[in-house]
């Protein structure tokens, strides 16, 4: 990661942490309900729930309708890019081990790698330090990603524009795979055939369509193309995960719900909705 931080302009900022910070918050909760509930790993739930909660907390301070101004609301940044620091930090702590088993959870530690990376992007946007795409599980090794908050994209030059639309493609690409990995490997075996299969589907079109934002990238043309093909993906995408969403949450689906909670699947349309505008802010589409 680059060590420097930069002024991020405040609406901005604030757009990413409106969408972003109950997504960190959620992330711990996962942790959370996922370690091993025995006294030895209690201290580590703690830490997760606490920290939970620190999210949470600010969250709603900075996006409360008081009109009291707290020294937190008024340079939400300042406060915010170290608590999201300490979190990168347990979540590495989280993935490592997992990975090690010398946590035990029921959550992947490829699912624990997953929230670290979402994180160290976020934190990248609002001004803390950049990330490597390789960090971020992308094309490009030990190359900085731009990190451009959304809001600020259609405003870019050109190149910029190509270079930081592409690699937000190729993030989320990546991301949305992972998501239809998870979706497959949390509906019921054979109960929930269907759901699996159609996952596994999305699995494959989002691995394709990442390559397909490395071919453009080495091309130089052909965003606009990308840019329409990732909406028709994603809106196919987020009409399955709806279905998959409500269905668990109204305990309608075959064996009434999946193995996943609920707010995971409502998470995972959330993350599914900000890229989605995100691409429209891009292209003034």
């Amino acid at each position: 990661m680059q060590n420097e931080f930069v002024s991020v302009p405040l609406n901005a900022a604030l757009d990413e942490m409106s969408v972003w910070m109950p997504i960190l918050a959620e992330h711990l909760k996962f942790h959370r309900g996922g370690i091993d509930p025995s006294i030895k790993q209690d201290c580590i739930f703690q830490n997760l729930d606490y920290s939970a909660r620190q999210i949470d907390y600010l969250t709603n301070i900075i996006f409360s309708s008081d009109a009291v101004l707290s020294e937190i609301k008024r340079s939400p940044v300042k406060t915010v890019l170290p608590q999201v620091l300490a979190v990168s930090d347990i979540k590495k702590y989280m993935y490592l081990g997992i990975k090690s088993c010398e946590i035990l959870s029921i959550i992947p530690s490829e699912l624990a790698d997953h929230m670290r990376r979402e994180t160290d992007r976020f934190l990248g946007i609002i001004g803390g330090p950049k990330p490597t795409r390789e960090a971020l599980g992308i094309p490009g090794g030990d190359k900085m990603v731009l990190g451009i908050p959304r809001t600020m994209l259609a405003a870019l030059p050109d190149k910029e524009k190509f270079t930081a639309v592409v690699e937000e493609i190729m993030f989320f690409s990546h991301i949305n795979e992972e998501h239809s990995h998870h979706i497959a490997m949390t509906t019921k075996p054979e109960i929930q055939e269907r759901f699996t299969k159609k996952a596994k589907e999305f699995e494959k079109l989002f691995k394709e369509n990442l390559q397909k934002a490395k071919a453009v990238e080495n091309r130089g043309k052909g965003l606009e193309r990308l840019v329409d093909d990732t909406l028709k993906l994603m809106k196919e995408f987020k009409s399955f995960g709806l279905l998959i969403f409500k269905g668990a949450e109204s305990c309608s689906l075959p064996e009434e719900q999946t193995n996943a909670w609920p707010l995971m699947d409502d998470h995972i349309l959330r993350e599914g909705n900000y890229f989605v505008e995100l691409l429209q802010m891009a292209m003034n589409k």
